[in-house]
């Protein structure tokens, strides 16, 4: 399997380890799993500069490209230290459709389809319906909307006058 790694550092950089050993266990991951790793992404600190996130956007074009068919982390901590941000970005990998795997077996349970922590259930099943939420609006802009007019939802202020709607004059 075709995997690109990601790696970021700590903005604390006591808290951490360095991107270099990070880079060094994906590399052993794909190794022992017989993987091919085509591109390792990093944030890492640079004095002077804020810890940003160019490595993950990195990470995101390689997956456009089609270039691989999986992310490795050193663990869901290199994604975000808040489980919330964690769950974001694996909906949005798995989205794009690529699996997202981890050097840690422990953080298998919560890479799973059905994780056994509650907050993770919960956070799946509301990225789940914002995106079904998403795709609803959508559908509605494409069937009510000219092609060369903006989508407007339903009761949009902004919205011109649908022969649909319906006027109630009290009186």
């Amino acid at each position: 399997m075709r995997i690109a790694g990601y790696v970021r550092e700590s903005a604390d950089a006591a808290a951490d380890r360095p991107a270099f050993a990070q880079q060094e266990e994906l590399r052993r991951y794909a190794v022992e799993h017989g993987h091919d790793l085509v591109a390792i992404c990093r944030d890492a600190r640079e004095p002077g500069h804020a810890l940003g996130r160019s490595g993950y956007r990195s990470l995101l074009g390689v997956i456009a490209a089609g270039s691989v068919d999986a992310v490795v982390v050193p663990g869901l901590e290199a994604l975000a230290t808040d489980q919330i941000v964690q769950e974001i970005i694996l909906w949005d990998l798995r989205s794009r459709r690529v699996r997202v795997l981890s050097t840690r077996p422990d953080d298998d349970a919560a890479l799973g389809e059905a994780p056994a922590s509650p907050a993770r259930i919960l956070i799946r099943d509301v990225l789940a319906r914002v995106a079904e939420y998403g795709q609803l609006v959508a559908a509605m802009a494409a069937d009510s909307a000219p092609a060369d007019s903006p989508a407007a939802l339903p009761g949009d202020p902004d919205a011109e006058d649908d022969p649909e709607d319906v006027v109630i004059e009290l009186g």
